[in-house]
């Protein structure tokens, strides 16, 4: 199991995710919301909707090791079920997140020059900015509900 300072790391790393999946999904919602915005948000954006992939995952992965430790349960497997749709959901984010700052931020959107058309379709930015934000309720939602049935396996007696 891997540890840190002697505590399981799932325990710690989970914090990093349950700070951070709800303000990217925020900022994503604001992002295709308020187009004044977005050229303050693209990058970090971009950074938080990367990071929390491999954060997700070493996540998860401390949690399944420290789940082999505990005696099994119905809300410890709720839990590992909500964690597996959380790490897709990082995933998914991203790569909507990603498509959207292509399409509708010119500094990143230069450098995918090769897309020519796709790029600066008007409809096609607007049904990835939709996406992005909705992309973005769902993982603050995820993100939520993962959380609270890690906390419900936890203290729940």
């Amino acid at each position: 199991m891997i540890e840190i300072a002697g505590l399981p790391a799932h325990i710690l790393l989970i914090h990093a995710v349950v700070v951070l999946a709800p303000i990217a999904g925020l900022a994503a919602i604001v992002y295709a919301a308020a187009p004044r915005w977005r050229g303050y948000l693209a990058w970090p954006l971009a950074v938080l909707s990367l990071v929390l992939v491999p954060v997700s995952l070493l996540t998860a992965q401390a949690g399944e090791q420290l789940q082999k430790t505990r005696p099994a349960s119905a809300l410890i497997r709720e839990h590992a079920e909500q964690g597996d749709v959380l790490k897709a959901v990082s995933v998914v984010f991203f790569v909507v997140v990603a498509a959207a700052l292509i399409v509708s931020h010119e500094p990143i959107g230069r450098r995918f020059a090769f897309l020519g058309a796709l790029r600066t379709n008007s409809a096609v930015r607007m049904t990835l900015l939709i996406v992005a934000a909705a992309a973005g309720a769902f993982f603050v939602y995820q993100s939520v509900i993962t959380g609270h049935s890690g906390a419900a396996s936890v203290w729940a007696r």
